[in-house]
């Protein structure tokens, strides 16, 4: 199997610890490395270090190469310019192409996900490879254990063999009432975002259902300097791998699995995964409370709290973040306002 890890996003909704020149995946927020070498690191328990590569933008090479020096040049695949998970997937296996044959197993998944259970999350995979083989193209569905207004879900149908069962529908995030309503029926997965397929299938896939896409990629990699690839790649549509190829294909296959699982997607989802105090706060450094509860504070210096709940305090050299946890999807919002601003 081939492992390709997704590590080109800019993580803008963990601003201000994530920035252009740091993004998410290599901010240290667990077991004192960064996410991408967890990820790395997770891998490595059962897939042979050649054969573990990274996708990431043009920018980011030199940020990977400090964080995984392990690698050689040829595991880093250069994605020109972000431009979303599906013409980064299928730039992706046109390179692996180079080097493997079309029957191969590929494992896609995102660089930043909190996945603790090592072996639970092994076993899933070596499931899933099993029946990649076949003709399907699967993803993996965490069994829901809240409400979650902050993922996509996915509709399950009905069983095809051992553990995989047919994908209904992709449903987008939906709001609370809704979400209830998916918990309470069962039938309903977290969106992972993490997917098994072979080469062969996901090129045939994209013939198939966006062979626009393909062509350009299957183009770009025809004799162009790095200046034109940007430039001719610019030119493609964004577009997620699950509008692009999932939601559209009929051999859909997707695994339950239960193994703890985040996508550590802003601060308050952040704030989940961290120990607590008896009112509900977390604080990295010394803190003062008094009649506060569900606060969670990122700070090297002395914080005290008076009187205020469910609040996200975030301080880096040089700014603060002040967010209720509500707001945390919006944080985005902030970084671009400072590219605007050229800040």
């Amino acid at each position: 199997m081939i492992a390709l890890i997704l590590a080109g996003g800019s993580g803008t909704r963990f601003w201000p610890l994530s920035t252009e020149e740091l993004p998410k995946q290599y901010l240290t927020l667990f077991e004192g490395k960064s996410m991408l070498k967890l990820t790395y690191e997770r891998l490595l328990s059962f897939i042979p270090k050649e054969n573990i590569f990274v996708v990431t933008t043009h920018e980011q090479i030199p940020l990977v190469y400090e964080y995984l020096p392990d690698l050689n040049a040829c595991q880093i695949i250069d994605e020109p310019c972000p431009r979303n998970t599906g013409p980064c997937i299928a730039l992706s296996i046109t390179t692996l192409l180079w080097n493997y044959n079309r029957e191969e197993r590929v494992l896609v998944l995102p660089a930043d996900h909190y996945i603790p259970e090592t072996q639970k999350f092994k076993d899933a995979v070596l499931r899933s490879d099993g029946l990649a083989k076949g003709n399907y193209l699967i993803t993996f569905g965490i069994k829901p254990t809240y409400p979650a207004t902050g993922y996509g879900y996915i509709e399950i149908g009905e069983k095809i063999k051992y553990e995989m069962f047919h994908v209904k529908h992709f449903k987008e995030k939906p709001n609370r009432e809704i979400a209830e309503t998916f918990l309470n029926s069962g039938n309903y997965l977290w969106n992972s975002g993490m997917f098994c397929f072979s080469i062969f299938n996901m090129i045939e896939s994209f013939e198939k259902y966006n062979k626009e896409c393909f062509d350009k990629i299957v183009e770009l990699s025809v004799n162009k300097d790095p200046k034109q690839k940007k430039e001719f790649y610019e030119k493609i549509d964004k577009i997620p791998i699950d509008v692009a190829i999932f939601e559209k294909a009929d051999n859909i296959g997707v695994i339950p699995v239960d193994f703890i699982w985040s996508d550590v997607g802003n601060w308050s989802a952040l704030s989940d995964l961290m120990i607590k105090d008896s009112k509900g706060n977390f604080f990295k450094g010394e803190s003062f409370t008094l009649n506060s509860k569900n606060n969670s504070v990122f700070s090297i210096k002395f914080i005290a709290m008076m009187g205020v709940d469910d609040l996200v305090v975030v301080e880096t050299d040089d700014s603060i973040l002040i967010t209720k946890k509500s707001y945390s999807e919006k944080v985005g919002t902030i970084s671009e306002y400072i590219k605007e601003k050229k800040k």
